[in-house]
This record gives C-alpha cells, structure tokens and sequence, in this order.
C-alpha cells in the first residue's frame, strides 16, 4: 500500500505550501508578481493539485477497501456481493458512486469514509475562494516607482515676504499679485478657495508645517454722542473717528471708514505686525429711531501650522496653531529691519533655528496701501447711496451686524494669507521636501479566513488515516494491495456453481448484475497461490 507515496507526498507538500502561501500574505498587500500572475491564481492551482493529490491517495484505499471487502478473512456482520465490487470501483472514480457506497454501507464500513472524502472534495475550487478575501486600503505610492516628481510636494509656504518693488526714487509699491489678493478680498462675496496642493492621487496626507499668514477680527466698539438743535448730533469713537447728522431731516444714512491707530482691542505694532487697523461707523435715521453702530477691524501678520489632507480628491484644510506673538528686530549683518515671530511652540512643527519674519518695508508698503483703500465716506440725505469708492461700498455691505463683517474680514484675511504663502521665501528650500506628504493609493489587502483552510487540511487528515486504516486492514484480511491495478481481476476466477449462474448474462446490457450481482461471495487463495471467488464457507 505505501510503496508508491507520491500521492501522499504531493498533497503534503501542497498543504505545507497552502499555509505557507497564505501566512506570508496574510494582512499584506496583494502581490504583484511579473507576467501579471495573481495571488487567487497561485491559490487555485495550488488548491488543484492539492484535489488532485488527495484524490489519487482516497481513489486508492476505496479501490483496496473492494478487495478487502469481499476477502474471505473479513470478520464482518454483512455478507459481500458480487455487485459489491463494482460499488467500490465506481465509488473511487466519482460523486455518484460514492453515495451510493454511503447509502449501501449506512456509515457501518470505514470505506464510508473514503466516500465522504471523495464527496467533499468536489468543493475544493468553490470554496477555496474563500479562503482569502480582498479589503481595499490606503497605501503609500512610492514616488521612485515610476514618476519624475515627488508624488505629494510640500504645500506652498512662505517663511517670509517681501513682494514688493521700488522705482528710481525707492518708492516701494506692492506687486499686482497682493493688489489683486487685497482687492479680492474686499469686494468677492464668496468665499476665497484655498491654496491648492499637489497630489498625484485622490488621496494625499502631510505633516503639520508653518507658514506666515494674514489674521484678521473685527469687534463692536464703544462711541460718545454729542446733540445739538442747531448744529445735530456727532458720533465719536475713542479713536477720534465720528459721523454727523444733520438737524431737521427725517431720513438720513452716513457710513465711514478710516485708519486707526490702535486701541486695547488691536494692540500698538510694538506686539503685533500690524497691517492695517480701521474703524467703521453708520448712522441709519428715520423720523421713529437713529441707528448708530461702531466697530473696529485690524489686520496682521500670524504665524500658523497647517494640518492639510486629501480625501477622495476633496482637499481639507485646517488651522492647528496660531501665533501673532511678533518683535522688532533693527538691521544687522544678518537681516534687514524686520518683525519676527518669537517663542515658537514646539506643536506647530517648525524646523530648528528657522526664522519667519515680515521685513519693515514690505510691511510699510502694504499698510500704506491698505490706508489709502480703508479711507472714505458713503451717505444718503435723497435718493441712492453715493460711495467715495468701490472699497467704501463693499464695507459698507459687509458691516450690516458684527457676524456679516467677521465673515468679511476673514475673506480678507484668507485672500491675503493665500498670495503671502505663494509668493513668499523660503530661506533653505532644499529644507522644505522635510514638510513633503505622502501620496496614497487604494491597494488590496489579503485577509485570510483560516476556517476555510482548515477544510482541505482536515480532510487530508482523515484522507492519511484513512490510508493507514486501509494497510492495517489489507494485512489482517490477508489480501494483496492490488488497489487501483485492473490484472488481479483477470487472473481471478470464480468458482464453478457462480460461474454457472452467469450463462448468457454477459450478452445482455447488465446482464450479469442481475444473474449474479446478488450472490454472496468471498475471495479466498488456494495452497497453489490461486485466488477465488466463491461461496461463503460459513453463513
């Protein structure tokens, strides 16, 4: 029986290489092997010659169980039939005949066994599916795989700015790019998009960086009334800004804007790199009320760290840290008159020794420019409301209540943080692929599900025990392993009395299965070396 262990050393092999495929893989990325071969397709051919394997070992101990069966030697309660013989023999090759030997045997023979084997193995490809399964999971893209560029550079960022230019007689103007930014930011009613990154996927992740930004807040502000018959009623801020009405009209509107030094809101440019800090006052009178409001917006530089991502294509963008926290710094060998940020903290991710800071004159420039825009008057005593400017009319329509001209100076602020971060430096840029992202894809990830592959392993248990069930019995019935080898059978005879039985059966289609199928036989060997079959000696 164990003289040709091919079989049994294929289907070994096969499961050792089964587990050992799938425990390399398991929770790993799918394998992406040349000439376009897959995992499932290294599995299925495993798994077929597994089938294979484990066949050929159940084949042939179903094919030995017939000579066992029907052995004289047999100790059993049931007797063996002619027809019996051609049950195992079909019950070795296919499905049909092996439940047919389960419903002969009712489970009383090992040989049942074998049946049930050769039965489930019919659903090895089916249901090594199974065994792995496929969950999609973002991936770092190697960017030296085959792209020329860094799948997911550093977001554009500024450590300073100076995007300004001077003539013949060192006047300084700023560049279009921060007009345009500034004007923008006034007038636009939607909201300013935000700095676009680059990301060769759908999906993108970088680390927290820092970069100089504009900040911006307005809040209500106290004023004084001062009335009078003759001459009407003033409104003054404590910064000096007013607004009047005159005596005897019934319906009247005065809107204003204008620089302002500062106040306890807005701190001095000693703390703050200040841009531009304005008041802004309306005065709305009808013949039953007088509305009178005040407010106080400012602008500065601020240091920010940014947490950017890309999710599915949608860029998200936010705010970690904020830092307005500034100092002036006179020209040296090293630097210009500028404004640096101090006491960095250490979470908003800013590299050692990195200095951000606004020079003295760009910041001279853009608040110059900024105080020429925030200067002017609207009113209306009849008809329409006249502006000084397009600037005063766009104010004007964001300072209906403080939650209106929040959102506006915050429009403001983003479209001026947005040209500050495109146009600005960076001292070291061969330091900034340190604040590069990465780039990720949607890979497969293999999950295995061993309780299915402890299905063929289990049936290749039972397949081996099965094996050594069959030569322990072959040697205690004392019959040969003669398993699949169709010669024994012709080199059997039959005894004379069965022999006579058959007549003409073998010209009839199952003709002898129905003249001697039935007969009860045993296979016996003579003292001359012949085997029989014949007649049960005992009944």
């Amino acid at each position: 029986m164990l003289t040709n262990n091919a079989p049994n050393i294929v289907c070994l092999a096969a499961a050792i290489a089964l587990v050992l495929l799938l425990s390399a893989f398991n929770g790993k990325l799918e394998p992406n092997w040349s000439g376009n071969i897959q995992l499932g397709t290294v599995l299925i051919a495993i798994m077929s010659v597994y089938r294979l394997a484990l066949k050929a070992i159940v084949e042939t101990c179903v094919s030995q169980g017939a000579w066992i069966w029907v052995s004289g030697f047999r100790k059993g309660k049931t007797e063996a039939k002619l027809e019996d013989f051609k049950m195992f023999d079909e019950a070795s090759r296919g499905l049909y005949g092996a439940l047919v030997l389960l419903w002969r045997m009712r489970a009383s023979h090992f040989a049942c066994v074998g049946s049930l084997i050769t039965i489930l193995i019919q659903g090895f490809e089916t249901f090594s599916s199974q065994m792995v399964t496929y969950t999609e999971i973002p991936t770092v893209l190697d960017g030296k795989a085959g792209l020329d560029t860094h799948p997911a550079p550093a977001p554009p960022r500024s450590e300073s700015w100076q995007n300004i230019a001077s003539n013949s007689f060192s006047e300084t103007s700023l560049m279009l790019s921060t007009k345009a930014a500034v004007y923008n930011g006034i007038i636009a009613s939607a909201a300013v998009p935000d700095i676009p990154v680059h990301c060769e996927t759908a999906n993108c992740r970088w680390p927290v960086f820092p970069s100089l930004a504009v900040c911006g807040a307005c809040t209500g502000s106290l004023f004084s009334t001062s009335c009078d018959s003759q001459k009407g009623c003033s409104y003054s801020m404590p910064s000096g800004t007013s607004i009047y009405n005159q005596p005897g009209a019934p319906f009247e509107y005065h809107f204003t804007v204008a620089p302002s030094n500062g106040s306890s809101t807005f701190p001095s440019e000693s703390s703050k790199a200040i841009i531009s800090i304005f008041d802004i006052m309306s005065s709305a009178k009808t013949p039953r009320d007088n509305t009178v409001q005040a407010y106080q917006c400012g602008l500065w530089f601020c240091l920010r760290s940014y947490n950017v991502t890309v999710t599915n294509g949608v860029v998200d963008r936010s705010v970690t840290v904020e830092l307005s926290k500034s100092d002036f710094a006179p020209k040296n060998s090293a630097h210009y008159d500028e404004y640096f940020f101090l006491d960095i903290p250490p979470e908003m991710n800013a590299k050692q020794h990195t200095r951000y800071s606004i020079p003295s004159d760009s910041l001279r420039t853009l608040r110059a420019f900024m105080d020429k825009l925030t200067l002017g008057n609207a009113s209306q005593v009849t008809g329409d409301v006249t502006y000084d400017t397009d600037w005063i009319q766009a104010m004007d329509t964001a300072a209906k209540d403080l939650s209106s001209l929040s959102s506006w100076i915050s429009r403001l602020a983003l479209s001026l943080t947005t040209d500050i971060q495109l146009t600005g430096t960076v001292r070291r840029p061969n330091r900034d692929s340190e604040y590069s992202g990465k780039a990720y894809i949607m890979a497969p990830r293999v999950e295995v599900h061993w309780y299915w592959v402890a299905y063929p392993v289990t049936l290749m248990i039972f397949a081996f025990v099965y094996l050594m069930q069959t030569v322990w019995r072959t040697a205690q019935d004392r019959v040969c392993a003669w398993k699949t080898d169709s010669l024994p059978m012709l080199f059997c005879h039959v005894s004379k009395t069965i022999h006579a039985q058959v007549r003409d059966g073998m010209d009839a289609p199952e003709g002898l299965n129905y003249r001697v199928g039935r007969t009860e036989v045993e296979l016996v060997r003579k003292d001359n070396g012949e085997w029989i079959f014949t007649e049960p000696r005992y009944h």
